[in-house]
């Protein structure tokens, strides 16, 4: 390389003679000027090192950061974090006001129950089916405030979290609008905090308390062959904080003298926490709903639940309900007899917040969703010793992980892209949101209301709609092939199957080349059930959402610097150098007759290449 140097600047010294160029070395005065290199590593043509595209180094790290940090970014965003650091944005991004998807919600809500008591008639209205407060009106929500919020790590951590503590509108949470959003407030509003209170909030939580059937768990009653519901205590140890197997600070598995895992716990741990978790109930009435049905509901009425109950407000105890006596816990912890049923769960989110698996079990989750799908076990340790203490004697700083996850040498430094081990496969959710927000998509009514059908048929994803509390991924996915022979895992390959690999190229097509820019339909007569034939709830033209391309059309007819901007935009500037002249090379051929096809052409093939799909 400093042989390729030395000829450059001699080049350059050379043409000084005939004529002073008022530009300097790498500032794009490339004319006459050829490079060569016996090295052609990365896919980095050394002409770019005069032409200045090669100076844009801190633009690609830029990107490639906040392609882990944040559900998209545009041009502008990526030279904010080049201009000041990735820690520093962060430092901003924690100081950043957050939305409501609660709020979100119930505004989209209202605005299509007003719509309809316009349209019908107020007597009309109360038990219709059409305006109960169905999942799709969360899922508008999401998308909009995905779309159109400022705190993007935030919002990236959220969904994390949701793929963690998990509950689905595949159950009878999809009549809870309202509850879903609440729940995801929780993750979202607590993503800076402290995983003890996420731990808690979660467990108290009525949405979770349904999925996963601690809401109304009665105390035991062998007369009625009734035994605590051990749902809930089995998934919060299995899936929230410990896992199944004790585990080294750095995530690899404890041992026994037969080289055999030591589990975490046992059937009997699961009978014991069940015990802990009984006598929680809904505090309230689902406020609207009690006058429609105008039927009391007692503690043990099947009725009590999903929709009747207020989805938005935490469980209480109901001490009448809640196991007497003693419990034990984990690590010879006894919860003492005499409690209250509160003191008793406080007891229990202490046990297991405190267990020495947390911090590498969470972190390592966390380091999948966010950088890569197989951290090093150093990169484990160092996140999960952050978790057991910040540095200042705090356990469970959520800020101190998140840092310690994004600003980890294997997250950032250059030197691991290549490795075969390091990236992961872009979930879809993030891969859509990344181009929408990327492209700056938009539309005159400011209603980024998607209720995402077509998306989730597509892609298998949706917010808060796994088919299982073990989410549409487990971390443990190894897809046959390459990744297996390795001893790798792929978790995101579970879902990306022949079908949803050519959705995908169907869903960049229509949302690129047809001009169905993004899915934002409101109600249709298919998704819910009373809508009159003369639905008022039409997509307007108001309402379609269209994407900012003119930068990207002012380079329609210099191919590789468009490839290069691309490059940068979407795939944090690791696109090999073969991708980018394949599709320069069809992008230059459709720009002699049409620049417009031309320009979205390029954005449609990077997008479906692997250079986006795989994440380094």
């Amino acid at each position: 390389m400093r042989i390729l140097l030395i000829i450059a600047c001699s080049a350059l010294i050379g043409q000084g003679y005939a004529q002073e160029w008022q530009n300097h070395f790498g500032a794009g005065q490339d004319n006459g000027v050829t490079v060569t290199s016996s090295s052609q590593s990365n896919g980095t043509s050394h002409q770019s090192t005069i032409n200045g595209m090669g100076l844009n180094q801190h633009l690609k790290d830029a990107s490639r950061f906040l392609g882990q940090a944040a559900l998209g970014a545009d041009w502008e965003s990526i030279e904010e974090v080049a201009a000041i650091g990735p820690e520093s944005w962060i430092d901003s991004q924690y100081a950043t006001p957050m939305a409501s998807y609660l709020d979100t919600t119930d505004t989209i809500w209202n605005h299509f129950v007003d719509a309809y008591i316009e349209d019908w008639g107020e007597d009309q209205i109360i038990g219709n089916g059409a305006i109960f407060p169905l999942y799709i009106y969360f899922r508008m929500a999401w998308w909009h405030n995905s779309m159109t919020s400022e705190d993007q790590l935030r919002q990236r951590m959220a969904l994390a979290l949701s793929e963690i503590f998990v509950i689905s509108d595949k159950s009878q949470l999809e009549l809870a609008a309202h509850g879903l959003a609440d729940y995801y407030d929780v993750l979202y509003s607590n993503a800076f905090g402290n995983f003890r209170d996420i731990l808690e909030e979660v467990t108290l939580h009525p949405s979770m308390g349904f999925y996963l059937t601690h809401l109304n768990n009665e105390k035991a009653d062998p007369g009625n062959n009734i035994q605590p519901d051990e749902n809930y205590a089995r998934e919060v140890m299995q899936l929230f904080t410990i896992g199944l197997y004790e585990l080294n600070t750095n995530g690899t598995l404890v041992l026994d003298e037969n080289d055999n895992p030591v589990p975490t716990y046992d059937n009997e741990d699961i009978q014991e926490f069940a015990k802990v978790f009984t006598g929680l109930g809904p505090a309230e009435y689902w406020w609207h709903w009690e006058d429609v049905s105008g039927i009391p509901v007692q503690w043990n009425d099947p009725n009590n639940t999903i929709p009747t109950i207020n989805t938005m407000m935490p469980m209480v105890m109901y001490e009448e309900w809640h196991e007497p006596g003693e419990k034990y816990l984990l690590n010879d912890q006894v919860v003492p007899s005499g409690q209250s049923g509160m003191e008793d769960i406080q007891d229990a989110i202490d046990n297991l917040f405190n267990h020495p698996n947390v911090g590498p079990f969470i972190g390592q989750q966390l380091i999948q969703r966010l950088v890569k799908s197989n951290p090093t076990p150093e990169y484990v340790e160092r996140v999960a010793e952050i978790f057991n203490d910040n540095g200042d004697g705090v356990r469970g700083d959520m800020k101190s992980v998140i840092k310690a996850i994004l600003l980890d040498p294997e997250a950032r430094d250059c030197e691991w892209i290549s490795m075969d081990a390091s990236g992961k496969l872009r979930e879809p959710l993030v891969r859509y949101t990344q181009i929408m927000r990327g492209l700056n998509a938009s539309n005159e009514s400011g209603r980024l209301w998607n209720v995402g059908a077509t998306f989730e048929f597509a892609t298998a994803q949706s917010p808060l709609a796994a088919p299982s509390v073990f989410n549409f991924f487990l971390p443990s996915h190894s897809p046959h092939g390459p990744i297996f022979d390795a001893g790798l895992v792929g978790p995101e390959f579970e879902i990306l199957t022949s079908a949803t690999s050519i959705n995908w190229v169907n869903l960049m097509y229509f949302a690129l080349l047809a001009d169905e820019y993004m899915e934002v339909s409101t109600l249709s007569n298919s998704l819910v059930p009373g809508i009159p034939e003369s639905n008022p709830f039409a997509l307007l033209p108001e309402d379609k959402v269209l994407l900012d391309l003119d930068d990207e059309l002012a380079l329609a007819t210099n191919a590789a610097a468009l490839l290069d901007r691309l490059d940068i935009l979407f795939t944090g500037g690791i696109m090999s150098q073969e991708s980018k002249d394949s599709i320069a090379e069809s992008v230059s051929l459709l720009a002699l007759f049409d620049q417009n096809a031309a320009v979205k052409a390029g954005i449609f093939l990077t997008l479906i290449s692997p250079d986006y799909v795989i994440q380094k």
